[in-house]
């Protein structure tokens, strides 16, 4: 199975299911994640950011899985995009111009889908002073250069 495959097998399992309060359960998705792709460890940092309102998980918990997340990621911008999570789970709010800034640094490393989702699920959480429409037109643009052949 190719890797782009193994990341949409992957994203479905974990998708609406990761295990948040089983610490043994979520650190082997990490691990597994990281053992496909880049792009799929972002798949369960999306997860971690954006968990169901029905598991009603308790900030201190996904402050720890996010930890978690970090400590064994792979990519450059694991670090970067995981302070803008703690700042959004601490309540704060991503500015337009600091999102649009995090897309374009998302955009130099070609095919990280997940890790622009969750840019820009941040920059969406907790704002009602987000430019959404620069933030849909950016990453639009971002998967249309991607996705162009050659």
């Amino acid at each position: 199975m190719d890797t782009t495959n193994q990341e949409q097998v992957f994203s479905a399992k974990i998708d609406c299911k990761f295990p948040y309060l089983d610490v043994s359960k979520a650190a082997a998705l990490i691990a597994e994640a990281r053992s496909i792709s880049t792009n799929a460890e972002f798949c369960v940092l999306y997860e971690i950011i954006a968990p169901p309102a029905s598991e009603r998980l308790p900030k201190q918990t996904q402050r720890e899985l996010l930890a978690a997340w970090v400590e064994n990621a792979t990519s450059s911008l694991a670090a970067r995009i995981a302070d803008l999570a703690n700042e959004v789970i601490d309540g704060g709010e991503v500015p337009t111009e600091k999102a649009l800034d995090k897309m374009h640094e998302v955009a130099a490393t070609e095919g990280q889908y997940a890790a622009l989702a969750v840019v820009s699920h941040l920059a969406y959480a907790l704002s009602d002073s987000v430019d959404c429409e620069m933030i849909d037109t950016l990453e639009e643009q971002i998967r249309m250069q991607w996705d162009a052949p050659g």
